[in-house]
């Protein structure tokens, strides 16, 4: 994955940001949105930020 491709324009948030917020705690798409401001502009991309939300989630938990 592409951790420099951009994922929310509105805010500039990239997939690396994303992941970045949940391995520093965040677990909930609502956590990833106050850590990043990811998806509280226009809304577009929610659902992949709640996809990127749940895999790197998964992804912290199996390297625990």
């Amino acid at each position: 994955m592409d951790m420099d491709k951009t994922v929310c324009y509105c805010m500039s948030v990239t997939n690396g940001m994303i992941k970045d917020a949940v391995y520093s705690g965040a677990s909930t798409l609502e956590e990833v949105q106050a850590a990043t401001g990811a998806s509280t502009v226009c809304g577009a991309c929610m659902e992949n930020v709640q996809r990127l939300v749940d895999f790197f989630v998964a992804e912290r938990g199996s390297k625990s």
